[in-house]
């Protein structure tokens, strides 16, 4: 039995609909949540944090295949927007204001190989991100943004701005913008 699962004690990833997102999007509907097509969804997974969010595409694709096994089907993507995250989705330049497209291309692979997996992506958007004085924040930020940006009109722009930003990003592997892809079923900011 572990030799048919691949050194895996069990395999739970036929309990996965793959791709994740063919039954539509997730929408609340009293107190569950259901796709558009009114078949109810549970989730079970985990979190990538920092580093771990932008992965090789090799690691990818095991990591897609172990989580599958584990039957999870939802992984939050945490701390991408970290400065101590190398790499970050900044690039980790001096302003945050500007997307890095070599750090985009890793976790837009990461989405399509947990999306072919059947497993759905939960990116946070306002966790750790610290606005500089390159950001046209003079005075910086040194608390992470989910402390201080639901004060300041400013910052407020600010994350409305980088969320705008990630959400139009067109994944290439997907062949979809971030907003227009049912795979990318919850977030918070």
């Amino acid at each position: 039995p572990a030799a048919s699962t691949g050194g895996h004690f069990v395999d739970w990833s036929g309990l996965l609909e793959a791709p994740a997102g063919k039954r539509g999007w997730v929408k609340a509907k009293d107190e569950r949540l259901v796709f558009d097509d009114g078949t109810t969804v549970r989730f079970w997974g985990t979190s990538l944090v920092g580093t771990e969010c932008f992965p090789t595409r090799a690691a990818a694709d095991s990591l897609a295949k172990r989580l599958s096994r584990m039957g999870a089907n939802l992984v939050r993507l945490h701390h991408m927007d970290a400065p101590w995250s190398k790499p970050n989705l900044f690039g980790n330049a001096a302003s945050t204001r500007k997307l890095d497209s070599a750090a985009l291309d890793r976790v837009d692979y990461l989405i399509m190989a947990l999306k072919r997996r059947g497993i759905y992506v939960m990116p946070d958007l306002l966790v750790h991100r610290q606005f500089t004085a390159a950001d046209g924040i003079p005075e910086g930020s040194t608390l992470g943004a989910k402390q201080v940006a639901i004060f300041s009109p400013r910052l407020i722009k600010l994350q409305q701005e980088f969320a705008k930003n990630l959400f139009s990003h067109f994944n290439p592997h997907t062949g979809l913008a971030w907003k227009d892809d049912p795979a990318i079923a919850l977030t918070e900011c």
